[in-house]
């Protein structure tokens, strides 16, 4: 018979090279699923509302925010801040900390006797980001919802 077999250095370096690929293949999974898991967010907004009153001249308004959010995570998180794009550098800031499960209702001016305007009126929508942060992790999470002016 004039069957030779493969060599025993270079059996071991062809297993080797593929335990290398097999572990370069999890940890790009494990990394994957780690980075993804990490962006869901823990805050849900349960309710945005503006309510907005015009002076008896109708020249000026007033609008407020009443929202409530709840920690739907499994670990603490701080309320950070709120914001309205539609009201430039509009950013009110808030140190809240919620455990899992708890909830939190706040109600904040958000415009004070500000010159009437039409984007304003009833039925109207506008963004509000609630801006947080997780225990354990560096960064702000944001959670967006539109809120309906009442």
């Amino acid at each position: 018979m004039g069957v030779k077999a493969i060599s025993p250095v270079i059996a071991t370096l062809i297993l080797i090279a593929i335990a290398v690929i097999a572990g370069v293949f999890v940890l790009r999974q494990f990394i994957l699923l780690s980075s993804t898991s990490s962006q869901q967010n823990m805050l849900q907004v349960q309710d945005v509302t503006f309510y907005r009153t015009i002076s008896p001249d109708g020249k000026t308004m007033n609008v407020t925010l009443q929202f409530s959010v709840k920690n739907i995570g499994q670990r603490q998180i701080t309320l950070v801040s709120v914001r309205i794009p539609d009201i430039p550098g509009y950013d009110h800031p808030i140190q809240v900390t919620l455990n899992p499960g708890q909830v939190y209702s706040d109600t904040i001016s958000v415009l004070t006797k500000a010159a009437y305007t039409q984007t304003w009126d009833t039925g109207t929508e506008h963004d509000v980001i609630f801006v947080y942060k997780v225990l354990g992790q560096p960064y702000n999470q944001t959670v967006s919802q539109k809120g309906v002016v009442q």
